[in-house]
């Protein structure tokens, strides 16, 4: 019956838990179910009537639950598929800038790099390199080079060209294992610019798989990685170096498994965790609840885990919360303490320079306006909190 016969059933969801788990998806969006959900979903999607569903599934099961018990599990478990909204957004605000479509050629053609042997010899080749370049390279953070007009608009077109690259590596591996990708856009995530692929029907892979794709956006970037560096060594230019200095911050950046990159989605696919940050947050909510001995709805799933992924998540879930915390409670208020104390001061200096037409120094350059892109992304963070909070309490009035 309809809508029921518009849930499709996947085959078994690779994820960590003692208990089978399938995929379901609907509208676009995937669920993970145990296999009493799947066996029911299919009784409904076989019969034209609800009660004649319930009544077979009833039977298969030889009585194990109540006409009510399963009406129920439809209710709270199945039913809110269909009243889900457009799909949950990640990013503050998001933008398509290339669709699917556009994307096809390239992805198509880049899928081969995802062999194996290629993807091991230029990941050691650029571990290699790299770790050279930080053990042998004299005044490393040192740039001397006078800033101009064609290094600034040199340096925002590498960056762009970079991550567009970072993320057509993402749309290749889906490709290379037989899904489809979506487009490729620009989404502001916390106070964070970042490009973004639609990579939905990951899900459809193995954790392995999963891995691979999450990785591919470094891998395709190692590429153009290498190429720099051998260009370094060969002639010490100051501004590949700089420019291998910014892809390697964007690698520590993109693999840190506290915010929803790369890194992120790594973590939840080796521990076989979907929903990785809400399963954590599951986790001291139980454990308060415990100390607190108040009533418990549900165990985290957690409990449900093999033991190695559930020692991983434990882990996990402490450090990512100590560190949000970090973040939230310190970093950000001591930017905004520091932003009042330095800012006029910088562009006290910046005006100096000038007015007596001097070349700023790049240094200076750099640190007023990187203070001022953070600022603005905190700023339209906290508004888009602030926005929330105000509907969510309208709603309830």
């Amino acid at each position: 019956m309809r809508p029921y016969n518009d849930i499709i059933i996947h085959h078994h969801f690779s994820s960590s838990m003692q208990e089978e788990k399938f995929l379901l998806s609907y509208n676009g969006q995937y669920y993970e179910a145990s296999y009493a959900i799947v066996e029911l979903v299919e009784e409904l999607q076989k019969h034209e009537e609800k009660e004649m569903a319930i009544g077979e599934y009833i039977r298969k099961k030889e009585g194990k639950y109540t006409k009510e018990q399963v009406q129920d599990v439809i209710e709270k478990i199945i039913a809110p598929i269909f009243r889900v909204g457009p799909k949950k957004r990640t990013f503050l605000y998001e933008k398509e800038l290339f669709s699917a479509e556009t994307i096809d050629k390239f992805s198509d053609m880049f899928r081969f790099l995802f062999h194996k042997e290629y993807m091991a010899l230029v990941l050691v080749v650029m571990m290699a390199l790299d770790t050279w370049f930080f053990l042998t390279t004299h005044d490393l953070l040192l740039f001397n080079n006078k800033i101009n007009i064609y290094m600034m608009v040199g340096l925002f077109i590498f960056m762009i060209s970079s991550s567009f690259f970072h993320e057509l590596g993402h749309a290749a591996a889906c490709k290379y294992f037989g899904i489809r990708h979506g487009g490729i856009g620009f989404g502001l995530y916390l106070n964070f610019p970042v490009l973004y692929t639609d990579v939905t029907e990951v899900w459809k892979l193995n954790r392995i798989q999963r891995c691979v794709v999450n990785l591919a956006g470094v891998y395709f970037q190692s590429y153009w990685l290498i190429f720099m560096l051998v260009f370094f060594f060969v002639t010490r230019n100051d501004i590949l170096r700089y420019l291998i200095l910014i892809m390697n911050l964007g690698f520590v950046m993109t693999l840190n498994p506290f915010f929803k990159f790369d890194g992120y989605w790594i973590v939840s696919d080796l521990l076989g965790v979907p929903n990785l940050r809400q399963r954590s947050m599951e986790l001291l909510e139980y454990l308060y609840r415990c100390i607190r001995r108040q009533p418990i709805a549900r165990k985290p799933s957690l409990l449900n885990m093999r033991t190695l992924e559930k020692y991983g998540l434990l882990a996990y879930s402490f450090v990512v919360n100590a560190f949000m915390g970090f973040y939230f409670c310190y970093v950000i208020p001591i930017f905004l303490y520091r932003f009042i104390q330095t800012f006029p001061n910088a562009v006290n200096e910046l005006i100096l320079y000038l007015s007596n037409q001097m070349v700023p120094p790049f240094a200076l350059l750099r640190n007023i306006s990187m203070q001022l892109i953070f600022l603005t992304l905190i700023s339209y963070y906290l508004y888009r909190i602030i926005i929330s909070f105000t509907k969510r309490y309208a709603r309830k009035q």
